[in-house]
């Protein structure tokens, strides 16, 4: 990724694309802005922050576009697989089909993507994408209601942009609006790692047995367990019926 505009920054100065819908995070409702500026200041600010991802949690689908090692993009006829470090893989029917009914349709990490092609350019719409999973080291993230609509073209030879429409009616005000550009790595022999969890301690052996941590029963919706919860995302509020 080249263009390292949105999604890592800890702060700075106000998004310079040509964007104007762009800023260092999200379009936040008041009360989701007050708890991620509450998180920014007591956890992030002051080195706290404990990122799922180092812990071996899947990234989720707005972070697996923003790798520290490089993606690989696969194109087939019914399909395109966007290859991530850590080795997850984003699938996106290009065969036509429809979106699952809804009660197939469950939040994942990743959620269920969709794309066709208008010219060269492909357009991708997630939706059931898992809410409450970081979205950058800031710790921001996503509502279960989000969806995105992803637009990928070749600008030239060596440079993929992608235009990302972001709407969640639960957490924005608006539609966020973000560009983002990636450079073919010129290297002979591309390598991609594969990273596994090393120092997973969310299923300790106990008597020579593995065991399994659960979440805490009283936020039952994070997909964190309790002792790294309240560091790794924001406790944003709950939806309104």
């Amino acid at each position: 990724m080249g263009s390292g505009n949105l999604f890592e920054q800890l702060g700075g100065p106000t998004n310079v694309n040509s964007n104007p819908n762009a800023r260092d995070h999200p379009p936040y409702k008041p009360e989701w802005e007050a708890a991620y500026q509450n998180f920014l200041d007591n956890v992030v600010k002051t080195g706290k922050f404990s990122d799922p991802l180092t812990l071996g949690y899947p990234g989720g689908m707005m972070r697996m576009m923003t790798p520290a090692r490089g993606l690989q993009f696969v194109l087939r006829p019914e399909q395109v697989w966007i290859v991530y470090e850590r080795p997850d893989v984003r699938y996106i029917y290009t065969d036509g089909r429809p979106f699952p009914p809804k009660d197939e349709l469950w939040p994942t990490f990743e959620g269920y993507s969709i794309g066709h092609w208008e010219g060269d350019t492909l357009v991708i719409e997630t939706r059931s994408v898992r809410g409450g999973i970081p979205i950058d080291r800031t710790g921001a993230a996503l509502s279960d209601a989000a969806t995105m609509v992803e637009r990928i073209r070749k600008v030239d030879a060596r440079t993929l942009q992608t235009d990302v429409t972001v709407e969640d009616p639960i957490a924005f005000t608006r539609p966020w609006k973000v560009t983002r550009r990636y450079t073919k790595r010129p290297e002979e022999f591309p390598r991609m790692e594969n990273v596994s969890s090393l120092e997973n301690n969310r299923n300790p052996i106990v008597n020579g047995e593995t065991s399994i941590r659960l979440s805490d029963d009283s936020d039952a919706s994070s997909p964190y367990p309790p002792d790294i919860r309240p560091y790794a995302v924001p406790k944003f509020p709950a939806p309104k019926p």
